[in-house]
């Protein structure tokens, strides 16, 4: 009997311990953590325990990397996530070249970003295996996942997956109109003799031609420059064709329906005025004579110094603040105040007594990454990704450290001091701008990434004026995304186009025509069938 119960008790303690031990290895999933799969792992496993070496491939990046080490918030992000990033450098001239060929060798950088989307050699990198999916469960990203939720970037998946993260720009297509500021030397118009800032073309080009004539500092001043050749289309379209505007890609051309038909809107019967336009006032010294080798830092010398009238460029107000107003303004003029001397011109009235801006999409350009990396190296990029947009990640991003940078004040953030983020953490916008551009959340007065508060309420006074007083081309995006045999090979890098027009020595009109009959020999007829044909299938009218 006494035996009886002792194995009765053996028995019940060794079925106790069993329970407990199945119970240890049967977690609840929502006590889980994501593994580098996309699954779930055990709570104890740290996703950051390897060092990871991470290769970006990003614009100039060469110039940031030796300052990596300097920059606090850089640092202490890279040891959050247990990273080096390894910089691999392109231009804005190599950029799409050094991608393709690195593509094609196998030798990609495991980030690198670019404006590929409707390109063929983007649809040869997904074809081909040649960039990575990114998981198609995003739920352990939580704000990668709510950011792809927005509608433009929601219609970017092929065959229901994401092979890039497309960098955001603006809420909406009306704020294109910060793509592409001309700047202008008020102060030099106003030795110049001119009174009123210009509201019409005429009135600028009068301006222009007042400045350059009367060279009011005895320089041999000329009239616009461009940080880059692609900007020129940005503006010299906006003479009455305002949906030609193109980001540089050759694959974002916006079609018009034009005599009953859709046409890529830079061969419309609006584009020869413009042209012309274009033309007059490059032979009216009205254009930089140098326009054709322009590059981003000599482009701002040459407006600071006083040798260029006007500058036609890039990145909006936050462009304008650090590459003109921190680094090169206040220190040639320290103190001559930078917006009573420089103005930015407001979208212009056109021929037909409209003022249109420049029209593109809500995003430009996409972050890639290599098909050879792992999952675990993804997961990696996913969670320094999901931690950029979340709003501890992008706090830190855009106002600095708590109690150093910034304190809170009720809702608002309130900047400590007046030095520009961008100079103390010089790192900080590689990051950023690896996931996100985020232009519009810099327009408002309390967020210090403009750093000037003049230029940051001309910022805030331009962006709502515009929005209010100027208009959208009509034009329909789902054509340029449509996809025919012969429009997915199909580019039209107009600005090389109004280069070769503005530099022509033959009439406008044949130089058009030259280059429209090129585009033809390259199947522009074709495509225009076929985009027609497609959109009737479609019920796009």
């Amino acid at each position: 009997m006494q035996k009886l119960r002792k194995f009765s008790t053996l028995t019940i303690i060794l079925v106790l311990m069993a329970g407990l031990l199945a119970g240890c290895g049967t977690k609840d999933a929502s006590n889980q953590e994501p593994n580098s799969n996309g699954g779930t792992g055990a709570a104890s496993d740290d996703p950051f325990k390897e060092h990871l070496e991470i290769s970006v491939g990003f614009w100039d990046i060469d110039t940031i990397a030796p300052k990596f080490q300097e920059d606090k918030i850089f640092q202490d992000v890279m040891k959050k996530f247990n990273i080096t990033i390894k910089p691999v450098n392109v231009t804005w001239d190599d950029y799409v070249q050094k991608y393709q060929m690195w593509a094609a060798s196998g030798q990609l950088p495991d980030i690198f970003a670019t404006d590929a989307i409707g390109t063929q050699y983007y649809r040869n990198w997904v074809n081909q295996g040649v960039v990575k999916a990114l998981p198609e469960d995003l739920s352990a990203y939580p704000n990668l996942k709510e950011y792809f939720e927005t509608p433009d970037i929601k219609g970017l998946s092929e065959d229901g997956k994401f092979y890039n993260v497309p960098r955001r720009m603006f809420p909406t297509v009306q704020w294109s109109v910060l793509d592409r500021p001309v700047l202008y030397r008020w102060d030099l118009a106003q030795q110049a003799g001119i009174t009123k800032e210009p509201e019409t073309w005429d009135e600028f080009k009068a301006m222009l031609q007042a400045i350059v004539e009367q060279d009011p500092e005895g320089k041999g001043i000329t009239g616009l420059t461009s940080s880059t050749v692609k900007m020129l289309g940005g503006f010299f379209w906006l003479y009455g064709n305002a949906a030609a505007t193109s980001d540089g890609s050759g694959s974002d051309f916006k079609w018009i329906k034009e005599d009953g038909k859709f046409i890529p809107a830079v061969f419309s019967k609006n584009a020869l005025p413009a042209l012309q336009n274009m033309r007059d006032m490059y032979d009216n010294k009205l254009v930089d004579p140098d326009i054709a080798l322009t590059k981003p830092d000599s482009a701002y010398d040459k407006f600071v110094s006083g040798k260029s009238a006007a500058l036609l460029m890039g990145g909006g107000f936050k462009g304008i603040d650090q590459n003109v107003y921190e680094k090169r303004w206040k220190t040639v003029y320290p103190d001559a105040e930078f917006t009573e001397n420089v103005k930015i011109l407001k979208p212009l009235i056109g021929p037909d007594g409209e003022r249109y801006h420049p029209v593109f999409k809500t995003y430009w350009s996409e972050s890639y990454f290599n098909a050879k990396m792992d999952d675990k190296k993804l997961d990696r990029i996913m969670r320094l990704y999901d931690y950029i947009l979340s709003e501890e990640g992008s706090t830190l991003l855009t106002y600095g450290i708590e109690g150093e940078d910034y304190k809170i004040e009720g809702d608002k953030k309130v900047p400590l001091h007046e030095e520009s983020l961008m100079l103390k953490y010089p790192a900080i916008n590689t990051l950023l701008n690896l996931v996100t551009y985020n232009t519009s959340d810099t327009y408002a007065m309390d967020n210090p990434t403009i750093t000037n508060k003049k230029v940051r309420q001309e910022a805030v006074d331009f962006i709502d004026w515009s929005i209010k007083n100027s208009k959208l081309p009509d034009y329909d995006i789902r054509l340029t995304y449509l996809s025919t045999p012969t429009k997915d090979k199909f580019s039209v890098l107009d600005h090389d186009d109004l280069l070769k027009v503005m530099l022509s020595k033959e009439p406008v009109e044949q130089a058009w025509n030259n280059i429209l009959n090129n585009y033809k020999s390259k199947g522009l007829d074709q495509m225009i069938e076929e985009v027609n044909a497609k959109a009737k299938e479609s019920g796009i009218e």
